[in-house]
């Protein structure tokens, strides 16, 4: 739980004291207050620090399968990006003692090491840092950026993403998580009107994706906004 303004807890007090004045606090309410008024969606693999250790390092590697189109050039990298600052976000919201390696470290290791892709995640893990605890190893194995049939006339952006998470603490090197998730932007279909327009929604789809994929690793409060305003 974040920490909470004075004036949030002296308006959550002053709630629950009214209740209780009416006969009892309704036990649905407090809940409510004392989170800061939003409820946080729970991860469904969260990132623990083991045992004797208090805080947790995680290494995140980005890959994309051969085939994708032209205009989906270098997306794997801008997803591995927009994934390390969503989790950022994410941990640092929760008040989390997790450190997630930044990108250039793993631009390096890449720049280094050509045939990175052959290479066992949980190896890359601990030659890319010490004391790496979790790499979260993500495979993008389709992306499309238009809508079928319009000739790339409409955007409707729509991908799947292999999710595989390693927990280097264990003797064997199986995924600790894995799951294939698919993705479509919200906010219906757009006409294409420019190259620029393209390039902000590639990048808006990405930290789409990047944010879903975040929340399997983090809690996480649900966000209002359009897609396509970047929100």
């Amino acid at each position: 739980m974040g920490r909470l303004s004075r004036r949030r807890m002296l308006m959550g007090l002053g709630l629950a004291a009214t209740g209780l004045g009416c006969g009892g606090a309704n036990p649905f309410l407090l809940p409510y207050i004392f989170s800061g008024g939003e409820s946080k969606t729970p991860a469904e693999f969260p990132l623990t620090p083991h045992a004797k250790k208090p805080d947790v390092k995680v290494v995140v590697f980005v890959s994309a399968r051969t085939g994708l189109a032209p205009d989906l050039a270098g997306v794997d990298r801008m997803l591995n990006a927009e994934l390390i600052n969503a989790l950022e976000a994410n941990v640092k919201a929760n008040e989390q003692k997790v450190q997630v390696l930044k990108m250039p470290k793993i631009d390096e290791y890449k720049s280094q090491n050509p045939n990175w892709r052959s290479v066992h995640p949980c190896e890359m893990g601990k030659a890319v840092a010490d004391g790496t605890d979790y790499v979260i190893d993500i495979e993008i194995q389709e992306m499309d950026l238009f809508k079928p049939g319009t000739r790339g006339q409409w955007l409707q952006g729509r991908a799947t993403v292999s999710v595989n998470a390693y927990d280097l603490t264990k003797p064997l090197k199986d995924p600790v998580y894995k799951l294939d998730v698919p993705f479509e932007s919200p906010g219906g279909e757009m006409e294409k009107e420019s190259a620029y327009q393209l390039s902000t929604f590639r990048m808006n789809f990405v930290q789409f994706i990047a944010r879903g994929i975040a929340a399997k690793f983090t809690d996480t409060t649900p966000k209002v906004g359009r897609f396509r305003d970047g929100t």
